[in-house]
């Protein structure tokens, strides 16, 4: 960012992020290469209600059913991951009443920056999936979980809260 924009928001976990966003993505996609190398090559319609097996003796699934079920699961838990790390916000920029939120991308050191104005600004109400929904913001078009312990002041919070009631 240039030197007009002041640095308001520095989340600590970016680095955490980084690599977490990195392995979701990269698990997610050797898996999905793994079934669609399976589905093309080695499926075989007549052993679909076998056991899978490993070796001479290791079951791990049933029969093909549940081994796509296995595999669901795991895909949905890292999609809810990956929406749930996307939603964090690393760091948040302003300029005036110009603001810009800094966001993890999919891939190690990838970001993805969103802009909104002060208006756009304002506070969701908590859900209960989410056990800290009162750091969820509305940025604009986009969610944010902005933490409060990591503004530059609470002032910077406050601003952004309260603005649009004072004036």
């Amino acid at each position: 960012m240039s030197d007009r924009w002041d640095l308001v928001y520095k989340a600590p976990m970016g680095t955490v992020l980084n690599f977490s966003s990195a392995y979701l993505t990269a698990s997610s996609t050797i898996l999905s290469a793994g079934a669609v190398y399976y589905s093309l090559f080695m499926f075989d319609i007549t052993k679909l209600n076998d056991p899978i097996i490993i070796g001479d003796d290791v079951v791990i699934a049933n029969n093909m059913y549940e081994s796509l079920i296995y595999v669901g699961a795991y895909i949905m838990f890292h999609v809810a991951l990956k929406i749930l790390l996307s939603k964090f916000v690393v760091r948040l920029y302003k300029n005036g009443d110009e603001y810009t939120a800094v966001y993890r991308g999919n891939w190690y050191n990838s970001i993805s920056k969103h802009k909104f104005h002060l208006n756009e600004f304002k506070k969701l109400n908590p859900t209960l999936v989410v056990s800290w929904g009162e750091s969820r913001y509305a940025l604009g078009k986009r969610h944010g979980i902005l933490l409060d312990n990591y503004f530059k002041s609470p002032e910077y919070l406050n601003y952004l809260i309260t603005k649009n009631k004072i004036g």
